[in-house]
């Protein structure tokens, strides 16, 4: 039993042996020199014996970095590596007379590449690859060239839904010295795809697409892609802080009046407000055009402004002499915000001459607490309701404090509608 296993294995040694052929280092020397010096092979000629045909290159692009975007100046830098091939119809030879080789890679100088360039480029004017690199040449003609390459491309931005906005940008090829008559670019098998390990802290990527097409004469391959802005850190470091800070504001007209700290509390408010503005705006994109972020922040200032000079105005009402008449109108207001809050106004007894009373005077400000007795022969019939200064900038504070809750509330809302 153990000699017929050990004849299988040495017949299965034996056959694969004889099937399979290695060249060595003087076929190598062999094929090269037959390449390029016995074929007379010329770099500067187009490798096609039809001339008049189009070479067709096909191109494929696998990004597998990504910088970032650059909104003052509209750059995306990334890097990748592009896949280039073509058919050198030049170049081709019969592997049994080389001992069975299928290819041989070579510097990329010796033969004749497309002059390809990144037509949206933003940085310097290079060949692709280096002399450092090779490309591979295989027996049937066809060349295989994935030269490396940092994109530095630009890319048309619209922040207008800034932190939640998306870009699309892309990297145009072109072949830059031949017309759509001599080199056809055309999308490779794989086109654009994005390394499973490209990430970026503040972006997103998704959405490749590859697209060949003419324009003005020229082959160009375009490739692009869908890249989010991630809005985590703008949500946190500006949107919530800055909400906050406008409703703390908002509740300086629940403080009472009568309180000293009133106008201090709306102040130190605003001043938050100003020193968050200054610490965010770095964050902020430095271009011409604006986003609703922008605008909800400079609305959270305006806010923060007038609710200032309204609790200045509302103390100053405050203060007034009673003696000094109510129009009319206001007195309507503010008996209506008593009827909103179901509080009871306060009420005075008029002398109809035949029970002498005592004028009681409650204003709503106080809570309804008595500040002067009433007399117990009070005639209801004879009540009138009195309003004093002081329910008057207490109606005020609660019509404000409605109003400004409700423009936070839709500004808030509008902007989350508009953005997500």
């Amino acid at each position: 039993m153990a000699r017929t296993r050990e004849f299988i294995i040495w017949t299965f040694c034996l056959v694969t042996t004889g099937l399979v052929s290695a060249q060595t280092g003087t076929d190598m020397k062999n094929l090269y020199t037959y390449l390029f010096t016995t074929l007379g092979y010329n770099k500067d000629i187009r490798p096609a014996q039809n001339q008049s045909a189009p070479t067709d290159v096909s191109v494929e692009l696998l990004l597998s970095g990504f910088h970032g975007l650059y909104e003052s100046n509209e750059q995306m830098s990334s890097v990748g590596i592009l896949t280039v091939k073509w058919k050198d119809e030049f170049l081709s030879w019969t592997p049994s007379t080389y001992g069975g080789a299928t290819f041989i890679d070579v510097p990329q100088g010796l033969v004749w590449k497309p002059d390809l360039q990144v037509q949206n480029s933003l940085g310097g004017f290079a060949e692709l690859g280096g002399s450092f690199m090779t490309l591979r040449i295989f027996n049937t003609g066809n060349i295989s060239w994935m030269p490396y390459k940092t994109f530095n491309t630009k890319c048309v931005m619209d922040i207008t839904l800034f932190p939640f906005d998306q870009q699309v940008c892309s990297i145009d090829i072109v072949a830059w010295n031949s017309d759509a008559t001599i080199v056809s670019l055309s999308q490779g098998t794989s086109g654009l795809q994005l390394d499973d390990d490209i990430e970026n802290g503040q972006w997103a990527l998704s959405s490749p697409s590859t697209n060949a097409f003419v324009d003005d004469g020229e082959s160009f391959i375009r490739f692009s892609m869908t890249i989010r802005r991630k809005p985590k850190t703008y949500i946190l470091n500006i949107i919530i802080p800055m909400t906050f800070l406008v409703v703390l504001d908002i509740f300086t007209f629940t403080l009472p009046n009568d309180c000293g700290e009133k106008m201090s509390y709306s102040v130190a408010i605003l001043l938050s407000i100003y020193i968050v503005m200054t610490i965010v705006s770095s964050s902020l994109p430095s271009t011409s055009s604006t986003s609703y972020l922008e605008i909800f922040l400079l609305m959270d200032i305006l806010l923060g402004a007038l609710i200032l000079i309204i609790t200045a105005v509302s103390l100053r009402i405050h203060q007034r002499s009673q003696d000094r008449k109510i129009p009319q109108w206001i007195q309507k207001l503010t008996l209506l915000s008593w009827k909103l809050r179901c509080r009871m106004p306060s009420t005075a007894v008029e002398d109809d001459g035949k029970d002498v009373s005592k004028m009681d005077i409650v204003s709503f400000a106080d809570d309804g607490k008595d500040k002067m007795t009433t007399s117990e022969k009070s005639n209801s019939e004879n009540e009138v309701t009195v309003v004093l200064w002081t329910d008057v900038t207490s109606a005020l504070d609660f019509y404000m404090f409605l109003t400004f809750s409700f423009i936070c509330l839709f500004t808030t809302i509008l902007l989350i509608g508009l953005t997500v």
